[in-house]
């Protein structure tokens, strides 16, 4: 998967908009679905390679 870090869109639709609101909203809740799993001890034997 490639890192990108800053996308920027001139005169973007609401559609788009709306579209990258909801993967910044998916990808919060897959980090705080981690973290949970992280706190209850479910990742044994794990390195740490990106924080």
């Amino acid at each position: 998967m490639a890192n990108t870090e800053y996308i920027t869109i001139k005169n973007a639709s609401r559609k788009v908009l709306q579209r990258m609101r909801q993967i910044g909203i998916d990808k919060a809740q897959r980090l705080q679905e981690v973290q949970k799993r992280w706190d209850a001890g479910e990742y044994k034997n794990a390195d740490i390679v990106q924080l």
